[in-house]
């Protein structure tokens, strides 16, 4: 299962990613948890410390994840020719998540044999200038596009705020894509937004809301009139957690309230997800529009022969 935690900056994204991971970790699942947020939170509340060095979108760690995942695909001409949606094809080398894998063993830090932190990384003051943050994604894109977690593993990332999903294939990679919103109106709209351009692209079955902060009654019934749906989970304020967040401890489980919304969301996950015939449907299409634009001719030849 691969599940994606977003929304506005702000609203505990990070957090409840982290607290999801250590409720995955306490059921006994093999889990990846991936931070592709530029401000990288996730790495450092799973107590990771997220070394520029160590970053998936490091060039020299790009090249051989994605040297990597070529194994003997004859339809890539190298690793150079890969672009964010290049797909796995004959020969391509699968990503697992047993703790013998080389991307794991070679890019991840074990927080035992069953779970593991990767972080994409961040700008370096290299990077000012030069580029944006979706160049640094491109990497992580291949990843997930040649992961497979296995029926008892999950994937865990902690995305970009807001709707730079969008921007990349990333809003086609997951099984679910968790919004999580507080009442507020910049909160509200935010998540609406996310949701129209999943209905867009095709992915609205993939979304859903987590409540968070919300404090009474009338905060839920803003949510929901506000996005025309209903929470799959509700988190109140958590003066636990965020007394744990103050003494400099990472987020637990048993620092919240009421932890049920964890296990709410991986059953939701468990019964309401993309499918995988959408899922691959989708990145085809993506795929050969990338395939169409002037500057990946340029740099990389006509990439619509990756696909099978």
């Amino acid at each position: 299962m691969k599940i994606a935690f977003t929304g506005k900056g702000g609203s505990g994204k990070s957090t409840l990613a982290a607290l999801f991971v250590q409720h995955l970790r306490a059921a006994g699942h093999r889990v990846l948890a991936v931070d592709a947020d530029v401000n990288v939170h996730l790495a450092p509340l799973l107590g990771v410390t997220a070394r520029a060095e160590d970053a998936l979108s490091h060039p020299d760690n790009a090249r051989k994840v994605r040297t990597h995942l070529l194994g003997t695909n004859p339809l890539i001409d190298g690793p150079d020719h890969f672009v964010a949606t290049t797909p796995p094809g004959p020969g391509s080398r699968l990503v697992t998540l047993e703790a013998g894998d080389p991307v794991l063993a070679g890019h991840a830090t074990a927080l035992d044999e069953r779970v593991h932190v990767m972080h994409v990384g961040t700008y370096e003051p290299g990077d000012i200038g030069t580029g944006c943050y979706h160049g640094h994604l491109a990497i992580l894109e291949n990843l997930l596009s040649h992961l497979d977690p296995a029926d008892d593993g999950w994937v865990v990332c902690d995305m970009v705020a807001g709707t730079d999903a969008f921007a990349n294939s990333l809003h086609a990679q997951f099984d679910v894509i968790v919004v999580v919103a507080e009442p507020t109106p910049e909160s509200v709209s935010v998540a609406r937004r996310y949701r129209e351009l999943a209905d867009a692209a095709g992915v609205l079955d993939a979304v859903a809301i987590v409540g968070n902060k919300v404090a009474d009654r009338f905060d839920l019934e803003y949510l929901e009139r506000e996005l025309g749906v209903e929470p799959i989970a509700v988190l109140g304020a958590q003066t636990g957690l965020r007394r744990a967040r103050q003494a400099g401890t990472p987020p637990r489980p048993e620092d919240l309230d009421d932890a049920s919304a964890l296990t709410r969301i991986a059953d939701h996950a468990a019964v309401r997800s993309l499918s995988a015939v959408d899922r691959q449907d989708l990145m085809r299409t993506l795929h050969l529009r990338m395939a169409g634009k002037g500057w990946v001719r340029a740099a990389h030849g006509d990439v619509s022969t990756q696909l099978v």
